[in-house]
């Protein structure tokens, strides 16, 4: 281990990063290259193989990353929750980081990085994910939507009732995890809304750190239906959640958005259009300007049009994704997720 007085560990669960399985991406070549600056600041950094068949832990392996050590599950083991356990338990500080094999971090301050680590007290520490959008029309979806998720996640810290996080970027107490884990094993997907919600029943403390030392970003999946298979294991995570506190904002935000859905049908009766419609502009315009200045980088104008027509519709396709997520089970690279 690095000799090191850093009480942070860094814990990466992985499998097979690759688009052919025979060739490392170079969503894990870029995130790797991002750590060798980082890892100097914590104190290990731990890279959990859950049985990947592609070339990615060779190429770990021949990374210059000082303080890495490379885990792998047992085979009666499996899931990114079983590695990020196995990472967890065998880190030895106080406090863990999580992040994904495909992320890349950018903009990092030691400096900041220190103070940070300096005042840290909190059970967890929700932090920002940023989406980079490509050129196409579902690049461009994808990321508007995680623009409006990121708002909530940002929203619902700021008035102490977090009702989102990623475990893309995640930092929370080691011992937290280990004692709260029994509760959702048997659920392979949402290890970190899990964790949360868990932090939240217990009346533990939590904070948000939206980009004070660095800058986390992923890219988008490739298809409609990778799409569509991420979004219903979304949903599956918050219909299986412990109702807490912050329930109560998920209940709000679903109450909205079915107000709108009977606003859009109130557009084609007369005696209704024109408080729909105002319903609609009003909500629409707000939803968009919070996107587009939740984060320092600023919406394209495409996006930000694209966006307003996005929004009108989203309620229903949030809808679509909630009923599949009751009959459908999503994959997760290549497996069956469960979320019972």
């Amino acid at each position: 281990m690095k000799d090191t007085s850093s009480k942070i560990t860094i814990v990466v669960p992985f499998r097979n990063i690759s688009d052919d399985c025979r060739s490392v991406d170079s969503a894990l070549v870029e995130c790797v290259r991002s750590l060798q600056f980082v890892s100097e600041f914590v104190a290990e950094v731990i890279f959990v193989n859950d049985h990947s068949t592609d070339d990615s832990e060779q190429h770990l392996s021949g990374c210059s990353i000082t303080n890495l050590r490379i885990l792998h599950l047992g085979v009666e083991s499996k899931g990114k929750k079983a590695a990020l356990e196995l990472g967890v338990k065998e880190a030895k500080t106080e406090y863990i980081w999580t992040l994904d094999a495909d992320v890349v971090i950018s903009q990092f301050s030691s400096e900041r990085f220190k103070e940070f680590e300096s005042d840290l007290e909190q059970d967890l520490v929700v932090m920002p994910v940023y989406m980079n959008s490509g050129g196409s029309l579902l690049d461009k979806l994808q990321a508007n939507e995680w623009r409006y998720l990121q708002f909530i996640t940002w929203l619902s810290s700021k008035v102490k009732l977090p009702m989102m996080c990623n475990g893309a970027n995640l930092i929370f107490k080691r011992n937290l995890f280990m004692e709260n884990i029994e509760a959702h094993r048997s659920i392979s997907s949402g290890d970190d809304m899990f964790l949360l919600s868990r932090v939240v029943k217990l009346g533990r403390d939590t904070s948000m750190c939206w980009e004070k030392f660095c800058r986390v970003e992923i890219s988008t999946v490739n298809s409609w239906r990778e799409s569509i298979d991420q979004r219903i294991r979304w949903a599956g995570k918050i219909t299986k959640l412990p109702s807490t506190k912050a329930t109560v904002l998920h209940v709000f935000f679903a109450l909205i958005s079915a107000i709108h859905v009977l606003a859009f049908v109130g557009l084609f009766i007369p005696s209704w259009h024109l408080e729909s419609a105002v319903f609609l502009s009003v909500k629409v315009l707000a939803e968009v300007l919070c996107m587009y200045g939740v984060f320092s980088n600023r919406m394209k104008m495409k996006e930000v049009v694209l966006a307003l027509a996005q929004m009108v519709l989203y309620p229903f396709f949030s809808l679509f994704i909630f009923i599949s997520s009751l009959f459908f089970i999503p994959k997760w690279k290549g497996r069956r997720v469960s979320l019972k």
